[in-house]
């Protein structure tokens, strides 16, 4: 009963999944079959979805099906698949109805001879009404020209030249960029421009081996609702308050499903992303690293460097190894309006010395348990201001204190600042302390942290922030498309460079199922969030599919654009042979983003928010 209960009651959530899916993959496969038939190549059948057939149609030659499952689709173009014998078996050539005699002739020409023979008593047996109709439509919308061949009539993929063949590739991609780019100009002058922002949850997405939170027991899906008595409301909130216990045991409230757990662990002592334990002698012993780039000085350490010293200073267990450091920070803190790093020396048991020269808050002791909480995307639109500073008013305190036109101000103590009212919230919040409010720009590629005495009022800073406008969303959809295109680069790139985790990377992916999660979530929270999550997933389906690996259309293009530089093209059967080995490792991502899906639709942690 409960089953039904929700299935009736997220009726319209469920058909909108089944419409976004069947869109993205419809002007897919669209792409291609417009550019197909614009170049002549036959293209007997289009197909969205698979499962049982709820109805077809025929157009211009090509029988269009829809199923049931909206899962998928494809154009079946003659001759793409060069083990196929689709000519002879499921679609018969035109030569089967044409005669040479009809020879040369225009399409019109060309379908009146069909259309006569097709008179003749006996000529099409029933069976093969559907083929004819097929032959006869694909003959009659042939581009304008007269055709000499038979060869040219009968429309087969590896016939047509390469700058044809890689107009039909790319034009599945093309159209997903072109659909979503209309999309995201149509949600701009109606919303304005959507802002997608990262949160995340106290719910455990992963738990690393023999961190603290293993040996306590913590596990997948486990929600942490209090840490020593304080209610936690976000895994920033999670993170903050274990940060406060290096080396310390807490205590920590957590939900499992329907029961609730004491947990009490004891947080590794870490600093500038190195994990320190107490070894059996109780002193501070490195457990892990987590290098910021190849060239973080953090590489320096092992994993079990003791450490007898710190500045020269004997350290003979963990707190002191967390005075010293707080004492390093204390002494070396930031000054007013600039960043600096401090040097300190870690003398080891086994006589090495390791400097570091970090900023001062990345020595900071904190307490780490080892475990990754949740990630959720937060959609919202702006239609006021961005966070660019376009001008500073002259003699106002934003001015002498160093803010500049062309800053990006993006954190005010720590709290996200999109524009000018996430501003003026923020120092609103900050109005009734004594606290320094810091602020941290980005000016150009440096960042550039500001700290003022509080309070301060937002009129006071004399800052002017860019107006959201058409002419901004127009432009920003173009940047979004082109960050989703050099993403997977950058990812690469980051992995190599240890930047970013590969936990992170995999926990933060999503296959169908998570795609169907996410446009589920945002169904019921406004057209613009829905619409705005479709279009976006329709560029990131081209720009997924223009990644020169096996199996996708960035492969294919890739082929034939070298075999159109070398001149000589690579032997279809061998590019079969390629393309299903990609297919298959195709298919294996898939099923282990599926089985994070499923993970993590089953801890109930959401997507979005």
């Amino acid at each position: 009963m409960a089953i039904l209960q929700w299935i009736f009651h997220n009726i319209p959530s469920v058909i909108a999944v089944c419409v976004a899916f069947g869109f993205i993959i419809a002007i897919h496969e669209l792409g291609h079959f417009l550019m197909a038939r614009r170049v002549g190549i036959r293209c007997p059948r289009f197909s969205l979805g698979f499962g049982p057939r709820l109805f077809s149609f025929w157009w211009r030659g090509t029988e269009f099906t829809v199923c049931l499952l909206p899962l998928g689709g494809y154009v079946s173009m003659l001759g793409e698949e060069p083990d196929s014998d689709e000519a002879e078996e499921d679609f018969k050539k035109v030569s089967t109805y044409l005669p040479e005699s009809a020879l040369p002739g225009t399409p019109q020409e060309l379908a009146a001879a069909l259309e006569k023979v097709a008179q003749e008593p006996g000529r099409i047996p029933e069976q093969e009404r559907d083929q004819f109709r097929s032959v006869l439509g694909h003959v009659r919308y042939l581009p304008p020209g007269t055709y000499k061949t038979m060869r040219e009539v009968e429309g087969n993929f590896n016939d047509k030249s390469i700058w044809g063949r890689m107009a039909t590739v790319v034009g599945g991609v093309t159209m997903n960029f072109i659909s979503a780019l209309i999309m995201f100009w149509i949600i701009g002058a109606c919303y304005g421009l959507a802002e997608l922002s990262p949160q995340s949850l106290p719910i455990v997405m992963k738990v690393f081996d023999n961190s603290p939170a293993a040996r306590a027991g913590l596990e997948y899906g486990d929600r942490i609702e209090k840490i020593e008595g304080q209610p936690v409301v976000s895994g920033t909130d999670m993170v903050r308050l274990i940060a406060r216990y290096p080396a310390q045991p807490v205590s920590l409230e957590v939900s499992r499903g329907q029961e609730k757990l004491q947990v009490e662990v004891t947080p590794n002592l870490t600093s500038a992303g190195v994990n320190f334990v107490a070894n059996d002698a109780g002193l501070p012993q490195v457990v892990s690293t987590s290098p910021f780039g190849k060239d973080c000085p953090t590489q320096q350490f092992k994993v079990g460097d003791v450490v007898i010293s710190l500045d020269g200073q004997p350290i003979h267990n963990l707190a002191e190894l967390q005075k010293g450091l707080e004492r390093v920070v204390e002494e070396n803190s930031q000054r007013q309006g600039e960043m600096q790093k401090v040097e300190v020396a870690y003398g080891l048991q086994d006589k090495r010395q390791v400097k570091l020269a970090m900023f001062a808050e990345e020595l900071r002791p904190e307490g780490k348990i080892g475990i990754m909480p949740a990630q959720v995307t937060e959609f919202k639109f702006n239609d006021t201001t961005t966070n660019l500073i376009t001008a500073v008013a002259s003699g106002s305190l934003g001015a002498r204190e160093g803010f500049q036109a062309g800053d990006y101000l993006y954190l005010v103590n720590g709290a996200l600042i999109s524009n000018l009212q996430d501003l003026q919230q923020a120092l609103q919040r900050l109005a009734g302390g004594s606290e320094p409010i810091v602020f941290d720009l980005l000016r150009g590629s440096e960042h550039v942290r500001l700290q003022l005495t509080g309070p301060i009022k937002e009129a006071d800073l004399g800052l002017t922030f860019q107006p959201v406008t058409f002419g901004l969303a127009f432009k920003q959809s173009f940047v979004l498309i082109g960050r989703l295109i050099i993403a997977p680069v950058i990812i690469i790139q980051q992995l190599a460079d240890k930047v970013l985790s590969p936990d992170l990377v995999k926990s933060s992916m999503s296959g169908p199922l998570g795609i169907m999660q996410m446009i589920f979530e945002l169904s019921s929270d406004g057209l613009g969030k829905f619409l705005y999550v479709v279009a976006l997933i329709n560029a990131a389906v081209g720009a997924f599919n223009i990644i020169p690996f096996p199996a996708l259309d960035g492969a294919r293009l890739l082929v034939l654009l070298v075999g159109a530089i070398c001149g000589k093209e690579l032997n279809p059967r061998t590019e079969a042979l390629v393309h299903n080995i990609g297919l298959y490792l195709l298919l294996g991502l898939v099923l282990l983003v599926t089985y994070v899906d499923i993970m993590r639709m089953w801890a109930g942690v959401p997507l979005t928010q």
